[in-house]
């Protein structure tokens, strides 16, 4: 077996996300305010949002939109997503914000340089000229040029949401923490799984198909901050609205409405660091300082 803690003796495969199965996965998950989530059906290269065929058209729109979000105080996070096993001239674009997703579609790309998504966004116009979507999109991370992991864990995963939600379920560019393949995002509610495995996908779904959490692999919900996301999955209960966020001396202290109660937890970061593989590649491995309850 290699030695990922030197590097040495790398003849054999190390798989990120089997070197790192005890790590915490909650609040490891990216803080994102708007998912974009484009169309793209060529094969993906490792950096497939800066190295791909789109046109300078295309590609100037998705810099400008990604700006124009900035400068409204949004994080917005491009995607590429596709269904390979769908052949069209049809290309959609899903957006996802606030709790709600919606979709636009057309005849290639040309459509979207008309579309001023952030001003749209920040009017509350969506709905007046886009389709939402109301049913669960589950996007599994596959981009094995990215880190091997993501293909040889997350296509298996896209095959089994695939026979039980059909085209609901796509294939999506890097995620984010490929140590915790597969990697599934849902939307609209914005929560980011890991370590999901085809043999658990149904009790996986019997939680999110009605709009519940599946907190044994729930990473975070992806429009908190990491120690909010912790705060979440560590008290583990349904239907919590974010009240308050207070730091301090040692740690973030959360509170949620919990229907008619308020709860709070107190989080922080452990102070003894777990040593983990970040990618497939690296040749040593990194300290990580996981939340935990205060």
């Amino acid at each position: 077996m290699a030695n990922p803690e030197t590097g040495s003796d790398r003849t054999a495969r190390v798989y990120c996300s089997e070197h790192n199965q005890e790590e915490v996965l909650c609040g490891t998950a990216d803080s994102v305010d708007v998912w974009l989530c484009l169309e793209y059906r060529p094969t993906w290269k490792a950096r497939v949002l800066a190295d791909n065929a789109l046109s300078v058209g295309v590609r100037s729109w998705l810099q400008e939109t990604l700006a124009r979000f900035e400068s409204a105080g949004l994080k917005c996070r491009p995607q590429f997503i596709r269904q390979p096993e769908i052949e069209s001239d049809s290309v959609r674009l899903l957006l996802s914000h606030g709790g709600s997703t919606y979709q636009w579609q057309g005849a290639g790309y040309g459509y979207l340089e008309e579309l001023d998504l952030a001003a749209l966004v920040t009017e509350r116009a969506l709905a007046a000229v886009a389709e939402r979507i109301r049913e669960p999109q589950y996007l599994v991370c596959t981009n094995g040029q990215r880190d091997v992991c993501c293909a040889r864990f997350g296509l298996p995963l896209y095959s089994a949401l695939r026979e039980r939600v059909g085209e609901r379920a796509w294939q999506v560019t890097h995620l984010g923490g490929h140590r915790f393949a597969p990697n599934v995002l849902t939307l609209p509610d914005a929560c980011l799984y890991g370590r999901l495995t085809p043999e658990e996908v149904d009790d996986f779904l019997a939680a999110t198909e009605q709009g519940l959490v599946a907190f044994p692999h729930l990473r975070g919900r992806t429009c908190y901050p990491p120690a909010v996301q912790a705060a979440e999955a560590l008290l583990g209960t349904d239907g919590l609205r974010l009240l308050h966020v207070e730091e301090l001396n040692d740690a973030t202290r959360v509170r949620f409405a919990a229907g008619s109660r308020t709860v709070h937890i107190d989080v922080h970061r452990a102070s003894e660091p777990e040593t983990v593989l970040k990618s497939c590649s690296d040749e040593e491995t990194a300290e990580v300082y996981p939340y935990r309850r205060a």
